[in-house]
């Protein structure tokens, strides 16, 4: 049962990392195309610049936290870690999991709210031109609660599996 709730937390993660990354490839193509409108034509693109820091920039900083947790990529601290015993190793990795993993539920849980309400007013910012941004706010949560499910998928198995590491992937193996 954990082989198949990993599968799936794994093609979650690779998900929201492909909808990030179609996010940073719009973003360019976008870029680019205000660049030569405004270098060609002497008309940039209205409301480039909202529509990307509102929709593009969320897509990208939000979604890859659960692939990111997954490769045990985020910021670690092993300052006492190395000269701690295997034991006091293993509790410390499985406290800090859940109380992770109890900090982005309640980011996902927030969150959420933040964007129902955003949804209930149809909110909008008003620069050069108007840019409904509730549809990005519920980039938020998703991110959120991806990486929350994955803390909480190392909690587990930090806990049950001895062979269970929280370095991250060798890269010249190229596992993703």
């Amino acid at each position: 049962m954990l082989a198949g709730i990993d599968k799936g937390l794994l093609w979650l993660a690779r998900g929201l990392i492909m909808i990030a990354a179609a996010g940073l490839a719009l973003m360019m193509i976008q870029t680019v195309a205000d660049v030569v409108a405004d270098n060609f034509w002497n008309h940039p693109i209205p409301g480039n610049l909202e529509v990307i820091s509102v929709y593009h920039m969320v897509l990208v900083v939000f979604l890859p936290l659960a692939f990111v947790e997954w490769q045990h990529e985020n910021i670690q601290v092993d300052l006492l870690w190395r000269i701690m015993p295997d034991w006091l190793q293993r509790a410390v990795l499985v406290l800090g999991y859940v109380v992770s993993a109890a900090f982005f539920a309640i980011l996902a849980w927030r969150t959420w709210f933040d964007a129902m309400n955003a949804l209930a007013k149809n909110e909008m910012m008003m620069g050069n031109v108007y840019v409904l941004i509730w549809p990005a706010k519920f980039v938020l949560p998703i991110g959120f609660a991806g990486i929350c499910l994955v803390t909480l998928r190392h909690a587990v198995h930090a806990a049950i599996d001895p062979e269970f590491s929280a370095e991250p992937a060798d890269p010249t193996e190229g596992h993703i």
